[in-house]
Parts: C-alpha cells; sequence; structure tokens
C-alpha cells in the first residue's frame, strides 16, 4: 500500500507512469504485479492500468477515461462523446475513441473500445479526466461518419437533445475537414434544427457557398431506392429526418 494512494491519483497509469512514483523498471512491475494479485489493480490492456476504488470495488477509471487515455493522442468521439455529454440516453457498451495512431480493439469490463483514424486535431476538450471532441465537432464528425459509427436514427435521437450549438465552431471545425459534400450534409441536416438551435441564415449560406454542388452526395449511402434527391442541397437525402426514428410506429 506504500505507493498505492500515489497511483490511485491517476485515473489511467502506465509502468513509465509508476516509474515516477517507485523507482526503477523491476520494482515497479514487481509492485504494480503484487497489487494486481491484491486485487488492488485492475491490467486494462498491456502497459495500461487503473486503480480499484476501496471503498466500493469500482475502477477509479470510467470508461471514457479509459478510451481517451489508450494513446497520447486518443481521445472520445462520435456515438460515445454523444453519450459523455449526456445525449444518449440508452447503454451502449462499444466506446468510440479517435487517434492519429492506430490501436488494435480490445474489451474490458464488458466494452468494446474501437479505434477510428482521424488526423485532425482541433475542438478536442479535457472535461474530468476525458479527452473529448466538443459538442459541434461532435455533430459534424457524426455527419461525415454517418452509417459507420451510427445509423441516422441514432443521430436524430442524440440531436433531439441538445439545445445550444455555436456556429463559429461548426463552421471552424467543418473548414478544418473541407470535405465540399460534408458542407452540405451539415448544412441540410441542421436545417432541420434551425430555431431550436437558433441558427442564423448566414451559416446555411456558408454551408452552400462552401459546399460547391458541383456532385451529387448521399446524406447516408448509395441507395437512390430509399433516398430522394434533393435538388437544393445537391444531396439523395430522406426527406424528412426528424420523423424518420418514428417510422414503423403506431
Amino acid at each position: 500500500m506504500k505507493y498505492y494512494m500515489e497511483l490511485s491519483q491517476f485515473n489511467i497509469f502506465t509502468i513509465e507512469d509508476a516509474m515516477k512514483i517507485i523507482g526503477n523498471l523491476p520494482a515497479t512491475k514487481k509492485y504494480i504485479k503484487s497489487l494486481i494479485d491484491a486485487g488492488l489493480v485492475h491490467r486494462i490492456k498491456r502497459n495500461l492500468y487503473t486503480c480499484v476504488n476501496i471503498s466500493n470495488g469500482d475502477d477509479v477509471a470510467n470508461r471514457f477515461q479509459i478510451g481517451s487515455n489508450i494513446n497520447d493522442n486518443s481521445y472520445i468521439s462520435y456515438h460515445s462523446a454523444f453519450e459523455f455529454y449526456g445525449f444518449y440516453n440508452q447503454v451502449y457498451y462499444e466506446v468510440q475513441v479517435s487517434s492519429d495512431k492506430k490501436f488494435a480493439p480490445f474489451e474490458y469490463n464488458d466494452y468494446s473500445y474501437v479505434n477510428y483514424l482521424n488526423n485532425i486535431n482541433c475542438q478536442i476538450d479535457l472535461i474530468q479526466g476525458t479527452k473529448v471532441t466538443s459538442i459541434e465537432r461532435t455533430i459534424v464528425d457524426s455527419i461525415d461518419m454517418l452509417g459507420k459509427v451510427m445509423d441516422l436514427e441514432e443521430l436524430v435521437k442524440c440531436l433531439d437533445l441538445i439545445h445550444v450549438v455555436k456556429e463559429n465552431k461548426l463552421k471552424d471545425i467543418l473548414d478544418a475537414y473541407g470535405k465540399e459534400v460534408l458542407y452540405r450534409k451539415v448544412g441540410y441536416i441542421l436545417s432541420f434544427y434551425k430555431e431550436e438551435y437558433d441558427i442564423s441564415d448566414s451559416f446555411f449560406d456558408f454551408c452552400l457557398k462552401k459546399g460547391v454542388n458541383t456532385n451529387r452526395g448521399y446524406l447516408v449511402n448509395n441507395s437512390k431506392e430509399e433516398l430522394t434527391y434533393n435538388s437544393f442541397w445537391g444531396l439523395y437525402v430522406y426527406p424528412n429526418i426528424r420523423s424518420i426514428y418514428n417510422k414503423g410506429e403506431s
């Protein structure tokens, strides 16, 4: 227990972190093994550990803190970022983690940690020990990867719970990506939230100007049978995305 309290101040720690407290590598490895054997430390994956809260037996680190500390550049994104902010109210057992470095997917405590390569490094905030994309970036990221990280129904459920977004931050992350069709996708989807989010007409003008309509795009996939062409946005879309998750309900 000599170093346990100091290690427990870390939500997540590596052997290198522990060496700063304990000393040389052999002594550190031996001590960490003794804590694991005593049930005071859990090994999450290779060279990634968390202490156990003695009072309740839970890990000191939660799934979001784990995901954002898998490597130096990892952060919570997409569906998991919406969860972090409280904009998704169902249990979801995949933790979506972005990073500009690849890591192998793994499972820990019933959660699957999945890697999405992304080299955009702006609008990543540190909140309560968790690196997570801003609300605005989470919206844009999720629309960019719609159909891969979540389906449209899940996205709409998340968007329905949000009340405030900042236009300047939406513009900044769109410009960071610089994808012509993404400007149009974001403009189209957020047009259904214009009043709730208090989005100005100039934002949609921005999306149209930057999303020069040279090629037709697809909101989710390339299934023309399911989507209707919208000439204003130059996209194959669902005509009313806000009613999509009510489809089939009586």
